[in-house]
Parts: structure tokens; sequence; C-alpha cells
């Protein structure tokens, strides 16, 4: 639905962004790039609609439930103006979803809660797409986010991976020592990036 979106007319903002980041169609379609519109049940009805129960998008992230104080506890779509990135497991299922905002707002980057299906301290960002070439060279690239790990691979370098934000955890590292004995880390130099190293 979210891959779909982002070749509609209400995804041409969100296309003309990643392809302003350097992103071709080719990328898009590998890493399954989407973007969520900006409506509170847009998700909720195209999902309604395969016959997906509402407590069960509720419990999968993809809806959010407003607690019980709030008067009104509809559920609406978590994800809403947000450039979609699908987070995989290394069989290449989607798991989870980061979105990044389009404009100002807060949080920039927002991804799925954790779920019965979905660790972040357990899931590295590409490592799907990236096993073939770890395998093949013995190399891993950690990188710090999504659009790092996408910007390496596009340059040649696809043995790249990240975790869910900068807090490296030990879950990752054994992951990480699974696939190659010494991954190399390629964080940002800022203070966030230093600190995660």
């Amino acid at each position: 639905w979210f891959e779909r979106a982002l070749h509609m007319p209400e995804g041409k903002e969100a296309l003309e962004y990643l392809r302003s980041r350097g992103i071709d169609d080719a990328t898009m379609k590998q890493f399954r790039l989407g973007f969520a519109p900006n409506t509170r049940n847009g998700l909720k009805s195209a999902l309604s609609g395969k016959n997906i129960s509402e407590d069960m998008m509720v419990e999968t992230g993809m809806l959010i439930r407003p607690p019980e104080d709030r008067g009104d506890r509809t559920p609406y779509d978590r994800f809403r103006g947000r450039v979609m990135f699908p987070i995989m497991d290394r069989r290449n299922r989607v798991i989870a979803f980061g979105g990044r905002i389009m404009g100002e707002g807060e949080p920039k980057y927002l991804n799925s809660p954790e779920t019965p299906i979905f660790h972040k301290g357990q899931i590295l960002y590409g490592l799907g797409q990236a096993l073939p070439s770890a395998r093949k060279t013995g190399h891993l690239i950690i990188a710090e986010g999504y659009m790092d790990v996408i910007a390496l691979h596009m340059a040649g370098f696809t043995e790249a991976v990240a975790p869910l934000g900068t807090a490296l955890t030990e879950e990752h590292l054994q992951l990480m020592w699974r696939v190659v004995r010494e991954p190399v880390l390629c964080f940002d130099g800022d203070n966030a990036g230093q600190r995660a190293s």
C-alpha cells in the first residue's frame, strides 16, 4: 500500500524528495520505499478491506489507539505524511516500518513500536539485502540510518546495514559476528554518532 501510494498523485512530493536525494527507481524498488499519505484512516481502510482486524492493526503498530482518558479511542494510522522505509528481517520479510516526515515536525523519523515480531534492538536495517555480499566479501559496514545504508548500496557497498537509531546493542553485535568476524562501524562524526561508536 505504501509502495503504491509513492507512485500515486499524493506521493508526488515524496517521490521528488527521494529523487532529490539521488535515489533511483531501481533502488526504491529494491528497498521497497513508499509513502504514507497524510490521512488518519487511509491504511486502516485498506487493511480493513483485506479483512485484517482493527486489533491486529493496533498490535502490529500500524494504528495507534488513544489512551482511555482521551474519550474517543478510535484507532488511527500511525504513519502519516512520511516517506516509508520497510524494515525487513534477514529473509526480507517486512516486520515493521520507519517513516521520515516530509516537512517540518517531530519526530523526524518514526519507527514502528516493539511488537511480537519486531524488536528493534535485534534488527539491522538492510541485513537481508546485505547478506549475500557480506558473505562473499567477508565485510559488513554498519552505518547510522536508512538513507546511509541506501546511499552505500547505490555506491557499490552492498554489505551496508544500520541499527534502528544510533544505539548499537549487544544483540546487534552478536548478529554481526554471526555474519563476519570484524564488522566496520561507520557512524556520523557528530556527538550522537561518536557516542554510538
